[in-house]
C-alpha cells in the first residue's frame, strides 16, 4: 500500500523549504525570496508560504523582519550570548560577559565520551579547545569542547578576530555548520586535579559541570561540551516564557 502524507500543505511546504536550507541552497544570514515569488514558483498560495514560514521562525531556522522579508537565521552576537551563557549573579540577576581566556587548541584523537556524544568510530580525530570564563578577573567557567575533525578540517576557532565566546558563529561562519539545538544535562560534581590549575581553584572543589551536545540542522552532534561551573556567587538559570509575554526589567 502506498503511504500519502496527509499534513496540511503549509507543513508539507515547511518541510520543503528547510530541505532546501540544510542542502546550502539558501546560506545563514541570506535573505529568502518573498512570499509571492515562492508561491509561484512552488505553485501555492501566498497564504501557504506565509504559514510555512511561520513553521520555520518557530523552528528557529529563519527569522522575519518586517519591511525587510525573511532571512536564514544565523548565530549572531547576541542569540550567541544570550541563548547559551546562563550563569547570573545571585545579587543582582544580572548576565555580564565574561571574559574569555583560550587555553587550548589542539586536533587529537577523540576520548571514549566524545565518541559515543559524537557518533564517532573509536580513534576518531576531534578538534578540541579549552577556555576559562571569568568575570572581574574570577575564573567562573572552565569549558573543554569538541568537534568532529571533519566538520572543522583546518579552521581555526578565534582566528578571524570575533569574540571567543563564540563558538556557533565560528561554525557557521567558518565551517559551513549551523546548530539547531542542544541538550544540557547538569550534574553536581568535584573539580578534577588534571584541570584545578588551568582553573585556579582546588581540586575537588565543588562545582557544577553541565554536558552538552549540539546539533546540526540535520540532527548530527557537532559539539561535545563540558562546563565546570563555580556556583558560589551565581546560579544556573533557566528561563522558559510563553509567547507574547515580556520579561521582567532587570
Amino acid at each position: 500500500m502506498t503511504d500519502f502524507d496527509l499534513s496540511p500543505a503549509f507543513v508539507r511546504l515547511a518541510r520543503h523549504i528547510r530541505e532546501r536550507i540544510v542542502r546550502g541552497e539558501w546560506l545563514p544570514g541570506q535573505l529568502m525570496p518573498g512570499e509571492e515569488v515562492l508561491a509561484k514558483q512552488l505553485q501555492v498560495s501566498v497564504g501557504t508560504v506565509r504559514k510555512a514560514f511561520d513553521v520555520l521562525s518557530g523552528q528557529g531556522l529563519v527569522t522575519r523582519h518586517r519591511g525587510r522579508g525573511t532571512f536564514v537565521a544565523r548565530a549572531t552576537h547576541e542569540r550567541a550570548f544570550t541563548s547559551f551563557y546562563r550563569l547570573v549573579d545571585r545579587d543582582d540577576g544580572m548576565r555580564r560577559i565574561p571574559t574569555d581566556t583560550i587555553l587550548l587548541r589542539e586536533r587529537a584523537t577523540a576520548e571514549a565520551a566524545e565518541c559515543a556524544a559524537l557518533r564517532l568510530p573509536a580513534n576518531s580525530l576531534v578538534y578540541r579547545l579549552r577556555r576559562r570564563r571569568a568575570l572581574d578577573g574570577v575564573p567562573l567557567v572552565l569549558e573543554t569542547i569538541a568537534f568532529p575533525y571533519e566538520r572543522v578540517g583546518g579552521k581555526e576557532w578565534g582566528e578571524d578576530g570575533a569574540a571567543a565566546h563564540l563558538v556557533y558563529s565560528f561554525l557557521e561562519q567558518q565551517c559551513g555548520v549551523s546548530v539547531s539545538r542542544v541538550e544540557d544535562r547538569l550534574q553536581a560534581a568535584l573539580l578534577p586535579e588534571e584541570l584545578s590549575a588551568e582553573f585556579g581553584i582546588a581540586p575537588g572543589e565543588p562545582v557544577l559541570l553541565a554536558i552538552r551536545v549540539a546539533f546540526d540542522l540535520n540532527g548530527a552532534p557537532v559539539e561535545y561540551r563540558r562546563s565546570w561551573m563555580v556556583t558560589a556567587g551565581h546560579d544556573y538559570l533557566c528561563e522558559l516564557r510563553w509567547a507574547g509575554t515580556a520579561s521582567s526589567p532587570r
